[in-house]
């Protein structure tokens, strides 16, 4: 039986399917042969092809190595901040970690809750927003956005701080009776990558799960 032939273009799709192939497999570009020089800009400067795409692999690798370290670094802080949160016992000392601690735990300008509440905003340093403000930001519940910081919106009207992008997780807390949202604000594009995502998320939950506790 004949094997099926295969050709350039499936080559390429393939590649282009899977990004990451010859960084698991890099002994593979030993066993290759390449074009001798690439024009790589204006200047018509030359560097070996090979030389060009073993480098671009290095730095993909040292990349994925810094999100794994940071990621490791971030999960240790998050499985502290959380217990710290369960520990919590009533609303002033819950309010207070969160949006007194956190945000220089964190290293961020700004971590809060955003209630339509006044009173109670007042009474806990937290952020108000009037009820139809809050309805076109919030998402569906439980969820999390990540994102630059769209100016139109007045989530961050009348802060001294500057909030360049943010974490935005919809609160699921019945007895609230509006739209809670926990946010996270930095003064730089931390939350635009998405970056620990799922640790956010997983925290923004646990957050979630003691504000249910303590409006019960």
């Amino acid at each position: 039986m004949l094997g099926k032939k295969i050709k350039n273009k499936d080559v390429i799709e393939f590649l282009k399917k899977n990004p990451d192939f010859f960084i698991d497999e890099p002994l593979v570009l030993e066993q290759l042969n390449f074009p001798k020089f690439l024009n790589i800009n204006k200047e018509k400067k030359v560097v070996s092809f090979k030389d060009w795409i073993i480098n671009k692999l290095r730095q993909q690798k040292k990349k994925l190595i810094e999100n794994a370290e940071y990621n490791y670094l971030t999960q240790k802080k998050i499985h502290i901040a959380v217990t710290e949160v369960l520990k919590k016992k009533n609303k002033n000392d819950f309010f207070s970690y969160i949006n007194e601690d956190l945000p220089t735990y964190f290293q961020l300008e700004l971590m809060n809750i955003v209630l339509s509440n006044k009173t109670l905003c007042e009474k806990n340093n937290l952020i108000f927003l009037d009820l139809n403000k809050a309805k076109k930001i919030y998402s569906a519940k439980n969820h999390l956005i990540m994102d630059a910081v769209e100016n139109k919106i007045d989530l961050y009207k009348g802060l001294k701080k500057k909030i360049v992008s943010n974490a935005i997780f919809s609160l699921d807390i019945p007895k609230l009776k509006s739209f809670p949202l926990l946010v996270f604000g930095s003064n730089d594009k931390h939350f635009v990558s998405n970056r620990a995502y799922d640790l956010l998320l997983f925290f923004s939950k646990i957050v979630e799960y003691k504000l249910q506790e303590l409006f019960k």
